[in-house]
């Protein structure tokens, strides 16, 4: 297996842990389920509960305290009205941050890592002469072009080499 492709894994698999660690409630006081394979969240009025439609209007409705709410109930049925739990609540937030923050929920993040993983196992298979059996590629430094653009979003990161750039 290439240094690419092992980098990539272990990317990932941060990405996947972070997601699942931002909605894993079980392992606060007051207990609760793993949500985090289909955790969504919205942002709410913290008083009415309302949804707020972000991105339509001037950003005065964020300059009071607002929730961020799952859309997810608690699949609990022995709590009959137990609805979405409180993620954070904050007395401002920017509406670019708070789109932002809702858009990137962690069933967002798990199912974008589920799909490149599938990416990764398809593009880090190669026959005997260095080709990618994906893309027919002629393999360099690494990885075919699929592997080394997944690789990009992690340029920052300490181990990434600049030859596997696009």
């Amino acid at each position: 297996m290439s240094d690419l492709v092992e980098f990539l894994r272990a990317r990932l698999f941060e990405d996947e842990d972070t997601a699942r660690w931002a909605a894993d409630y079980r392992s606060r006081p007051n207990g609760g389920p793993d949500l985090s394979g289909s955790e969504r969240w919205q942002w709410v009025e913290t008083t009415s509960g309302e949804r707020l439609r972000l991105g339509r209007r001037p950003m005065d409705h964020l300059q009071r305290p607002v929730s961020l709410r799952s859309v997810n109930e608690y699949p609990w049925r022995s709590r009959p009205g137990y609805g979405p739990h409180f993620v954070l609540d904050v007395s401002f937030v920017k509406e670019g941050v708070a789109l932002h923050v809702a858009r990137h929920s962690p069933a967002r993040v798990v199912a974008e890592v589920r799909v490149k993983r599938r990416l990764l196992d398809l593009h880090s298979r190669m026959n005997g002469t260095g080709v990618c059996e994906a893309c027919g590629e002629h393999v360099r430094e690494g990885g075919c072009t699929t592997l080394r653009l997944l690789a990009t979003p992690y340029a920052d990161h300490p181990a990434y080499r600049a030859t596997w750039r696009v």
